[in-house]
């Protein structure tokens, strides 16, 4: 049976008197300006900007694994406050972007409107991850938007892809992936990422089966219309999402680049030899732990193959690095299942592993 998750913020503006405001019209075209505006500055002006650099360079610089060292530092808090700020620097438009268009969901957006937007079950997951294409945000930066989707009753099928997708199928992941590594590795990683959406996919329509109903699709029958202006409204949405993620957020990145040393040995023992198929398995443990900005695992493997780690322990990295994160998860736990979030990463653990294998000739 499913288990129960958070539903609360979750209503319908169909329910009980119409709010007053903006017509549907306006509040469809301001919702739209927002994400292409949104979007423009955190994602394809800086992607217009970056794609040919790295098409001319074949490089995306250092690996935020090591620093730009052969090995990752070791274990402390120097070492953490140094990855965090890197990350942070990279990733807070997108993270803003999410946010903000998560609170705009919530407080302007109909369940219905999203119901038709997205569809359900296979349908909805085709959708979801067709949606997702256009964004192209990490693991961490997608997960405000998909806690606001599910919190207005979007398919629960649907908004897993949309989350998954985003960092799986990021189509200008793969071309940083095709200027910088061999082209075998592009393959390698679309593949990777398709069967982590498809995979994702068939696990929410088992999880959910045909008899039972998502939690989440229940609006509350009495729901006392909110009769702030829209302003006040999503203003006080963004600062309840931002008080309930950011906090627990921050921490994690601070922690997990404090033990990137020790989450990823590279050159240890435990890596070569006998010992590269437990290596293989804890590297794609790891990986799904540590937050990366978009495409920061190209750069990753780049920089372990440049130093001699064998392609089958880099390949562990190439899908679990970007799929997921400890604290992306995390942050969707209340609206996902928690047994279905279980199995999601264990999902991706099993794709890098698969991955790995297929690198052996790498």
């Amino acid at each position: 049976m499913p288990e129960e998750v958070d539903v609360s913020g979750v209503s319908d503006v169909s329910v009980g008197p119409r709010r007053t405001g903006p017509p549907p019209w306006a509040v469809a075209l301001g919702f739209g300006v927002l994400v292409v505006a949104g979007l423009l500055w955190a994602k394809w002006a800086p992607y217009w900007v970056k794609v040919p650099s790295v098409a001319g360079s074949h490089s995306l610089g250092p690996s935020i694994l090591t620093g730009g060292e052969p090995t990752p530092p070791g274990v402390s808090l120097s070492a953490g406050l140094r990855f965090a700020g890197t990350y942070f620097l990279a990733i807070w438009p997108a993270l803003v972007v999410g946010l903000v268009l998560a609170a705009a969901v919530q407080v302007a957006l109909p369940s219905a409107w999203l119901a038709r937007l997205f569809g359900s079950g296979v349908r909805g997951g085709v959708r979801g991850s067709a949606l997702a294409l256009p964004s192209m945000m990490c693991s961490c930066c997608a997960a405000p938007l998909t806690v606001g989707l599910r919190r207005r009753a979007a398919d629960l099928t649907a908004t897993l892809a949309y989350w998954l997708g985003n960092p799986a199928l990021n189509p200008v992941v793969l071309a940083f992936c095709a200027f910088v590594l061999p082209w075998p590795w592009t393959l390698l990683r679309a593949g990777a990422g398709l069967a982590v959406v498809v995979g994702a996919v068939a696990l929410a329509r088992w999880w959910s089966g045909p008899a039972t109903v998502d939690a989440t699709s229940v609006v509350p029958s009495e729901t006392a219309p909110d009769a702030r202006p829209l302003a006040v409204r999503f203003l006080a949405a963004l600062a309840r999402l931002s008080v309930r993620l950011l906090p627990e957020y921050l921490l994690l990145v601070v922690a997990l680049g404090a033990l990137r040393g020790a989450l990823f040995p590279v050159g240890s023992t435990l890596l070569t030899g006998t010992g590269i198929v437990l290596g293989v398995v804890l590297l794609a443990v790891a990986g799904t732990l540590l937050p990366i900005p978009t495409g920061a695992e190209i750069a990753v493997v780049a920089a372990l193959l440049a130093v001699g780690v064998s392609g089958p322990l880099a390949a562990a990295l190439l899908i679990t690095l970007p799929a997921l994160s400890l604290p992306s998860l995390l942050m969707v736990r209340g609206v996902f299942p928690r047994g279905l979030l279980v199995a999601v990463t264990g999902l991706v653990v099993g794709v890098g592993v698969l991955t790995s294998a297929f690198a052996l000739g790498l």
